[in-house]
């Protein structure tokens, strides 16, 4: 695998030790020779652990404090309204436009934060958080041509909540239809980057991972067989890229079995750090200014610190930081119904987390 053009295939949401099950189950044989041939390892997200977050860092080699993104929503602390971050606000170059400078063509499908498009020397097709082609493609002309092969950028996930096996069916047609587009462009020149990004299997994790776990005898056959079709795309691929192009798979983030899930903005609540001017907060301005710390998703913490949020409460300094480390101990005391089981293994703050990806 030497050769100097590229083919990079992401499969979200695919934790490593679900691959080595469908390996050692011999579900996956065309990954698992691919496995034994050459290299075959697990790796670290990022911190945070999601998609979006993980693939500006993939896509720009830059960590979140660098780029920019830090999850699905961010807030403008100056003025306390939230948004979803888009491309547009990742504050780094990607690859492809690295390669693009230096004239190389490059093809990138359904990468999640890569809408609105940046102007590459090539295709971009965004993927997840957009909804609308038109907005999607680069050149613009492309959105145009998949509307009229049947292209999604996602399936309908809300189709999963109504009938299961009607969803199945759904994420099948749009994976199959996503493969099929690929494979058009493919064959209209020889790229030096190629990449294919596939939502599917998070999706397919999301709605059928505890039904695959516990073996229901409904929905845990169709878990699997989604995965044989990966494998013989897998398969597929390689027999038609193995001459001209090297290989990368890889995943953002890895996946497991939820015990429970808790909602921060709620405990801060009961331990007095957030209060709210509303009897039903709807907004985060909502956010009463003797509030000390409030919670965004995933898991992010953030003070009320006077001279950065609107309505800052905590001074920077001492006080600032006695209330990281009170809230830190808080937080790691923190135990479930039972007692004992500890709710947060590990607090810690950006600055120090950073230091150690470094």
């Amino acid at each position: 695998m030497s050769s100097k053009k590229l083919f990079v295939l992401a499969l979200d949401g695919v934790p490593f030790t679900l691959l080595q099950k469908l390996i050692k189950t011999g579900k996956m044989p065309n990954l698992a020779r691919l496995a034994e041939t050459f290299h075959f390892a697990q790796m670290d997200s990022v911190i945070p652990p999601v998609s979006s977050v993980a693939w500006a860092s993939f896509m720009t080699g830059k960590l979140p404090h660098e780029h920019g993104i830090w999850g699905f929503v961010e807030r403008d602390p100056g003025t306390m309204d939230w948004y979803v971050p888009r491309a547009d606000k990742l504050r780094a170059t990607t690859l492809w436009e690295h390669l693009s400078r230096q004239n190389r063509r490059v093809f990138v499908m359904n990468v999640p934060l890569t809408t609105p498009p940046r102007k590459i020397n090539g295709i971009s097709i965004g993927g997840f958080l957009e909804t609308n082609l038109d907005n999607a493609t680069y050149p613009p002309e492309i959105a145009f041509l998949l509307k009229a092969r049947g292209y999604r950028i996602d399936a309908d996930t809300e189709l999963a909540k109504k009938d299961l096996t009607r969803f199945f069916k759904h994420l099948v047609d749009v994976f199959e239809k996503r493969v099929e587009t690929m494979w058009y462009f493919w064959q209209r020149e020889s790229w030096d980057f190629f990449m294919l990004h596939i939502m599917e299997t998070d999706r397919l994790n999301h709605f059928f991972w505890e039904f695959a776990m516990s073996d229901n005898p409904m929905y845990a056959p169709q878990f699997y067989t989604f995965y044989e079709k990966i494998d013989g795309f897998i398969g597929q691929l390689w027999n038609k890229i193995k001459d001209t192009h090297s290989l990368l798979l890889l995943s953002d983030h890895g996946f497991i079995t939820l015990k429970k899930e808790v909602y921060l903005n709620r405990w801060f609540v009961e331990q007095g750090y957030l209060k709210f001017t509303k009897a039903v907060p709807e907004t985060l301005k909502d956010i009463h200014p003797h509030s000390k710390a409030y919670s965004l998703y995933p898991g992010r913490i953030y003070v009320n610190l006077n001279g950065r949020e609107k309505m800052g409460s905590v001074q920077p300094g001492k006080e600032y930081e006695h209330l990281l480390q009170h809230l830190s101990d808080q937080l790691l005391q923190w135990k479930d119904d039972d007692g004992i089981t500890q709710i947060i293994k590990k607090v810690e703050r950006v600055p120090t987390i950073f230091k150690k990806e470094k």
